[in-house]
């Protein structure tokens, strides 16, 4: 933890003020803030208290938690500690997912990451300028994170619920990709990260869709509920490798290859998941191993219709949400509180040329 977060972060139970006993400390490198590897956090209004161990502050109050997020949480640290590598590759992925943010939108502004995993987006969003991030989780994967970028200024890993964000209304952008779906009831975690945003602050989303997954929904969830979300790392790992052998084989040498041939051959008969699969096809090998592991491991998955998450932007009074069909197996979303964000968006919209197949609501 960096000295400095104490500018932000504010008791989850009350939003009072907080005040840090440092008890181990370290200075990374001359010129730069110590890292605080442990101490305790103290509201200065109620006198809850929050320790920081291994240099992150921990928020999270298992009495006020759902347990399906706890375990939820549980089980994607078991994930990101098998998979804890950071790849070039992930930065075209990751603005995929945030279009149209783009580098330019983000630099010297503060930013939320709800669910960071392994800490990948984070380093993207601190090397594209960004004033400050920070970035969140409930369960262990965010030791993985601080391992992996915890070190870079600017960035803060708290571990917390986005249902009980330790934070007011202090953040220029907010974004969660691949998290709210996890929640037992993500509308609420979509909720929470938009009350943290400042009057004028935007937010984006990415979240499994409904449509086109009737056969994750009826077939593979069954599955992965009674069985594969209850299994540990080790056989978990091998099932989902032998697993990922013919989907990295299908979708780089069958679906890849046959989409590039659809694009010049419009007649062409639709290939079953075919843009997603043509999507993954330029993944390595390993990556595809930690989507099937990812896929098999989580307690709760929700695939979200199109219609709810447009529903969640307008209750939430966002102007001019711009809701993609992704891949047409997922949707993403981005709004702002305030006209000209997203004017300058669209803007950005009609220059883009994003990859996927896209369909607005």
């Amino acid at each position: 933890m960096k000295p400095s977060a104490l500018d932000y972060l504010v008791c989850n139970a009350c939003y009072g003020r907080l005040s840090l006993e440092i008890e181990e400390s370290i200075v990374l490198s001359e010129g730069k803030e110590p890292e605080i590897l442990s101490g305790v956090l103290k509201c200065l209004s109620c006198k809850k208290q929050f320790p920081v161990r291994s240099g992150v502050p921990r928020f999270v109050d298992e009495k006020r938690s759902s347990q399906q997020n706890l375990e939820t949480g549980q089980r994607f640290g078991i994930a990101w500690k098998e998979f804890p590598r950071l790849a070039a590759s992930y930065r075209d992925q990751f603005y995929d997912w945030m279009y149209p943010v783009d580098a330019a939108f983000v630099k010297d502004k503060i930013v939320l990451e709800a669910g960071c995993g392994k800490g990948r987006h984070a380093q993207l969003i601190a090397e594209a300028g960004a004033a400050q991030i920070f970035a969140i989780d409930i369960g262990e994967a965010v030791d993985v994170t601080y391992a992996n970028v915890g070190h870079m200024e600017r960035v803060h890993v708290v571990q917390s619920d986005i249902c009980q964000l330790p934070f007011t209304q202090v953040f220029d952008f907010a974004f969660s990709l691949g998290v709210l779906h996890h929640m037992d009831v993500p509308a609420a975690g979509f909720s929470s990260i938009v009350n943290c945003l400042t009057s004028q602050g935007a937010v984006c989303v990415w979240v499994y869709g409904r449509e086109n997954n009737w056969w994750l929904i009826h077939l593979i969830n069954p599955v992965r509920t009674l069985i594969t979300a209850r299994l540990p790392a080790p056989p978990l790992k091998l099932l989902a490798f032998l697993l990922a052998v013919p989907v990295w084989a299908g979708a780089r040498f069958v679906a890849r290859p046959y989409m590039e041939t659809k694009k010049k051959l419009g007649w062409l008969p639709d290939l079953f998941y075919g843009h997603y699969l043509s999507y993954i096809g330029r993944f390595d090998f390993n990556e595809i191993h930690h989507i099937v592991f990812d896929h098999l491991v989580a307690p709760v998955s929700n695939y979200i219709p199109g219609e709810e998450v447009a529903g969640w932007f307008a209750q939430a009074k966002l102007t001019t949400p711009i809701i993609r069909w992704h891949n047409k197996n997922s949707w993403t979303g981005f709004a702002s509180r305030k006209a000209p964000d997203t004017e300058l968006m669209l803007s950005r919209v009609a220059r883009a040329v994003p990859s996927g197949n896209q369909r607005q609501i």
